[in-house]
């Protein structure tokens, strides 16, 4: 099986879309100021992820980055909502996003670059057609065009790896104190690890990076709606 980042067009690159949406998600961990690390903050989303039990206006409405103590305090809150085997880190957002939206889409938009977004009749296709790890959750966006179809928001989970080759002198060790996971640059040069590589999932994330991974049956399915605004580079696997 081949494999691709989804990646959106450069700010010069010319569409075949206007469509724009924003959004945020309606729950968030702030960033967090580490003694050793000073203030971090990551990327991601888990919009699967319900927060209305917990009663904490400071996850609905994060001020900037808090101390340790309270950086923890919140991760205990939150943590019994997230499936065990997905990381809980500073910066990452829960439930779906709300917000506005104008203009017409593709059947995948890929902007800001750690989202991926999927055409209502697109995630219908994906499953019709049988591809797994197709984590869909219907955005909540306003819009004066009362045809603009669903739009849905791929929870993409981190289960892949890069290949440590290619990482090499772009990582940096994790943190024993606030929890900071071994970080890197994202290497001009990449690869899967290829036993990391979740079977059978058509679309995964990376751990420690944001580009959104799919097979090459995601591709090939999706493109018998038309062209959407993205790119899809291979990612090899070793």
């Amino acid at each position: 099986m081949r494999y691709f980042t989804v990646e959106c067009f450069e700010f010069d690159e010319p569409g075949q879309w206007s469509g724009q949406y924003r959004a945020s998600h309606r729950w968030r961990l702030a960033g967090v100021d580490c003694p050793r690390e000073g203030v971090w903050s990551g990327k991601g989303a888990y919009p699967t992820v319900d927060l209305s039990a917990v009663d904490d206006p400071v996850l609905a409405n994060p001020k900037g980055p808090t101390s340790l103590e309270e950086y923890n305090r919140l991760v205990a809150l939150v943590r019994p909502f997230v499936p065990p085997e997905l990381p809980v880190r500073a910066g990452v957002s829960f439930g779906p996003m709300v917000g506005t939206a104008q203009g017409r889409f593709g059947p995948v938009t890929c902007y800001p670059p750690w989202e991926l977004v999927l055409r209502e009749d697109a995630v219908e296709l994906l499953k019709a057609e049988g591809l797994q790890g197709i984590i869909a959750v219907r955005m909540e966006l306003r819009s004066r065009r009362s045809t603009m179809p669903a739009l849905y928001e791929v929870e993409a989970r981190p289960l892949a790896k890069l290949h440590p080759d290619c990482i090499g002198e772009f990582k940096t060790p994790a943190c024993d104190v606030c929890g900071r996971p071994e970080s890197f640059r994202l290497p001009p040069k990449r690869w899967l690890l290829r036993s990391s590589i979740p079977e059978g999932l058509d679309v995964f994330g990376i751990q420690g990076a944001s580009p959104r991974v799919v097979s090459e049956r995601f591709v090939e399915t999706v493109q018998r709606l038309g062209p959407s605004d993205v790119h899809y580079r291979e990612l090899p696997a070793e």
